[in-house]
């Protein structure tokens, strides 16, 4: 049995476990990794924005590690790591649906993140990824162990780990310990931290895979004589959204020619009972077959990941009341998950990476456990936040035009955060900005409103002029701009 004393103990070893391992490693102090998994292996949580990429620069420049640097750019990644594989993400589309209609210009809505392919985002292929990141926080001496079976015990100073690897005994004990194992939240299972995820108003389920041979959304629109030439970037070439009247999907296209896509629907507006009596693959097939664009998109297509076909969720929200704590923490996504709608998980991930390596690294202990405190707490807060932000998108449905102007709550939020680094160590989305809140709660009523009227377009008209005017701090983009279409070109940085 081998024997470890570590400064850190840390669970799991996805995006969030291994980077800040590396960070914590490079800094000097002793960390283990443990994982009950081994790499690499499919995971979602895919895709990247200029936040998330800002966030991973200043980590990399903060914590002296060059290795990350490339990885917040597309031009550089593909440069550097060629054979890690991404997918190009210059913004966000969505395509709206209806039952037995084709699509039309009206129906599309695509916000630019930025402004080149080689200042691009980028789609993470987290099998890739994370088996990257894991292997290079071995470089810096991390002690790891994958395939793991352990148990974990406290006393009044430090917590202990007995457990097999590879068919091998090993005993760690540690003065601090993070949970980074997402859903699994092996550690607040441990300290039995009560859910508080009946709070939480977005209520969603999901089936996904990776497939081959998904037809791109352009040239189905070029076959029907749709005009894309307003397009600011290639549709497909981002995070899609097709929006249906139960749900959404969102299609997410690597450099090998696959897609990460995945059905999200509304577990209040579908029949879930009924539904989940089919398989997987049977569900997700009927599905389609009400959506003939969706059909056509698919028709030659095949899953190739995972191995073992579609995977299908029950309901994705969660969320603890409690994030952190005397000598431990979790990182925001083991504190709770919202859902996949507007791509938040990696950027708030590395939030709380930050977070977090700057309460362990502190010259002196003193506050360390207020700092914890004030951890958890912005974490709920924040996740909660998520909640509205995306909750008032399928309340809109299955007016396309009311998801797309609620849409712009999250576009105001993040393009003001990007254009006020200063402000980025302490809101994630202006989750503690007062004012910004208040006009959430504001528009959501308004939304309420224009619901309540039939989501007719002097409803919806209505609803836009009140929104407008909400957002005008934190609208520096030009949002709800009529003239542009659904065509914003000027929100990439």
């Amino acid at each position: 049995m081998t024997v470890h004393n570590v400064d850190t103990l840390i669970l799991g070893s996805g995006i969030g476990g291994s980077l800040l391992s590396m960070i914590l490693a490079n800094a000097g102090r002793s960390v283990a990794v443990i994982d009950r998994a081994r790499h690499p292996r499919f995971a979602i949580g895919e895709s990247s924005t200029p936040l998330a990429d800002t966030t991973l620069a200043a980590l990399a420049e903060q914590y002296n590690l060059p290795e990350l640097l490339p990885l917040a750019k597309y031009g550089t990644w593909k440069q550097t790591y060629p054979d890690i594989t991404c997918g190009l993400k210059r913004g966000f589309s969505y395509f709206g649906h209806i039952v037995d209609r084709k699509p039309c210009e009206a129906d599309q809505l695509l916000v630019a993140a930025s402004n080149s392919d080689a200042t691009s985002d980028t789609h993470w292929l987290r099998s890739d990824v994370d088996a990257f990141l894991s292997e290079q926080a071995g470089t810096f001496g991390v002690v790891q162990f994958e395939d793991a079976t352990y148990s974990l015990a406290r006393d009044e100073k430090n917590w202990s780990v007995t457990g097999t690897a590879n068919g091998s005994g090993f005993q760690i004990s540690a003065a601090f310990i993070v949970d980074a194992t997402g859903a699994d939240s092996a550690l607040l299972r441990q300290l039995k931290i009560p859910s508080q995820t009946a709070v939480l108003r977005t209520n969603s389920r999901a089936i996904f895979g990776h497939f081959a041979n998904v037809a791109t959304v352009d040239s189905l629109f070029r076959e029907v004589g749709l005009d894309c030439t307003r397009h600011p970037f290639p549709c497909d070439a981002a995070a899609v959204h097709h929006v249906l009247d139960n749900g959404w999907m969102w299609q997410l296209r690597f450099d090998d020619e696959t897609v990460s896509a995945g059905l999200v629907l509304d577990d209040r507006r579908s029949d879930s009972a009924a539904t989940l009596q089919l398989n997987a693959a049977d569900e997700w097939d009927q599905q389609l077959h009400n959506w003939p664009f969706l059909q056509r998109q698919f028709t030659n297509a095949a899953v190739v990941r995972p191995h073992d076909g579609l995977r299908r969720t029950q309901r994705l929200q969660r969320l603890t009341t409690q994030a952190a704590g005397q000598n431990w923490a979790a990182l925001p996504y083991t504190a709770g998950f919202i859902d996949p709608l507007h791509s938040t998980g990696i950027a708030h991930t590395l939030f709380g990476i930050k977070r977090l390596a700057n309460i362990l690294l502190a010259p002196t202990a003193d506050q360390t456990e207020d700092r914890l405190l004030r951890y958890s707490r912005q974490v709920i807060d924040e996740l909660r936040h998520v909640d509205r932000l995306v909750e008032g998108c399928y309340a809109a449905l299955p007016s396309f035009r009311l998801w797309c102007d609620w849409c712009m709550l999250y576009f105001a939020a993040v393009t003001s955060m990007e254009q006020t680094t200063a402000e980025n160590d302490e809101s994630f989305l202006r989750a503690n900005d007062g004012d910004f809140r208040k006009a959430v709660d504001a528009a959501r009523s308004q939304l309420q409103q224009a619901i309540n009227d039939g989501s007719t377009p002097q409803a919806c008209h209505k609803f836009e002029d009140k929104l407008r005017s909400l957002l005008r701090p934190w609208n520096h983009v030009g949002l709800l701009d009529a003239d542009c279409g659904g065509m914003y070109s000027r929100t990439s940085g």
